[in-house]
């Protein structure tokens, strides 16, 4: 069971797949958080229904329009959540947000398509993380004496096994996803030595070959299973896992 307890997580692109499946799994766990702050590029929009559907039947949940590519709408981001916590800070930044345009091969790579993978699966990540550091600082200061870990302050960049050579297929030749998610694991293990003196835990998380838009039809785990898989995961994380990058069965560091 899991050991999560925190009142207040922030999860990045959640209008479905993996980011809709943490938000039905945080509120399904025993002591749910008081706080839920589901962002996705457009709440409004046909992608979302489900996502609305979860936040009319849970008061806990609060839709926030962020497109992690805009620094108006991280800062937009930050005062939303900066009114509904009040003096309280944030306890837990799930950076989930990621493009994987399926572009295959180098003699079929561009410019713009490598640009815009960088700018929302490596500055997307660091930029909202940046722009929430006060309120996260301020969770950890709130809650000093909770071991380090996610129940006080911690930041979780979801990661991919694409990550490390060994786990790739023969085939592999998706350049721009695989590039720009590695660059994300290095900047996890130094946002880790960077924070963690602050009592904020910085990890990352791979949530597995899942049955979404981006994992296809041919994935292994189902969103459900793999949001379980997660916040299990999640509950135990602590100082040992400080710029560990977890996958389903191991771990590792850059």
């Amino acid at each position: 069971m899991s050991k999560l307890s925190v009142e207040s997580v922030f999860i990045t692109g959640t209008s479905k797949g993996v980011g809709l499946g943490l938000v039905k799994g945080f509120l399904e766990l025993p002591n749910p958080p008081k706080y839920v702050f589901a962002s996705c590029i457009d709440p409004d929009n046909d992608e979302a229904t489900e996502l609305r559907d979860v936040a009319s039947q849970n008061p806990s949940v609060t839709l926030v329009k962020l497109d992690v590519r805009s620094d108006a709408e991280i800062a937009n981001a930050v005062t939303t959540v900066q009114r509904v916590l009040g003096q309280r800070g944030l306890n837990l930044l799930i950076n989930n947000a990621a493009i994987n345009s399926q572009v295959y091969g180098l003699e079929s790579l561009t410019r713009d398509d490598i640009m815009s993978h960088c700018d929302c699966n490596v500055a997307g990540p660091l930029l909202v993380s940046q722009a929430m550091l006060p309120l996260l600082r301020k969770a950890s200061k709130q809650n000093e004496t909770h071991p380090l870990g996610c129940n006080r302050a911690a930041i979780v960049n979801v990661s991919t096994g694409l990550i490390k050579p060994q786990f790739w297929a023969s085939e592999e030749r998706r350049y721009s996803y695989a590039l720009t998610k590695t660059a994300t694991a290095i900047a996890t293990v130094m946002m880790s030595r960077e924070l963690s003196p602050d009592g904020i835990l910085v990890a990352g998380m791979c949530p597995g070959w899942v049955k979404t838009d981006m994992g296809g039809p041919e994935a292994c785990t189902t969103v459900e299973e793999s949001a379980k898989s997660c916040l299990d995961r999640l509950g135990i994380l602590g100082v040992e896992h400080c710029g560990i990058i977890l996958l389903e069965s191991n771990a590792f560091t850059m």
